[in-house]
């Protein structure tokens, strides 16, 4: 699996991000963190919504599955999937 994936989905005129992401975490304190801890995240962006939600998971095979299950919903709603895949670059 790319280590990000990415939908964007369409309906009425609007358009909606969904992301499964694998990064590094760092914690910017006063102190620079060497021991980046993985994480594995959904995030959403949704126009209607005042900020974008970042949600973590234990495990990749849980972050998947929340992943999959939200392009269903979505799809369920009335959205139609504009791309789907890894990031485009250029």
């Amino acid at each position: 699996m790319a280590t990000t994936q990415l939908t964007i989905l369409q309906k009425n005129g609007l358009f909606s991000f969904l992301g499964l992401i694998k990064a590094q975490e760092l914690k910017l304190d006063d102190v620079f963190e060497t021991d980046p801890r993985p994480t594995i995240a959904v995030v959403k962006l949704d126009p209607r919504e005042g900020q974008p939600m970042l949600k973590q998971f234990e495990t990749g095979r849980e972050a998947l599955s929340k992943y999959e299950d939200a392009i269903s919903t979505s799809i369920e709603r009335g959205w139609d999937i504009v791309y789907r895949g890894i990031p485009l670059h250029g």
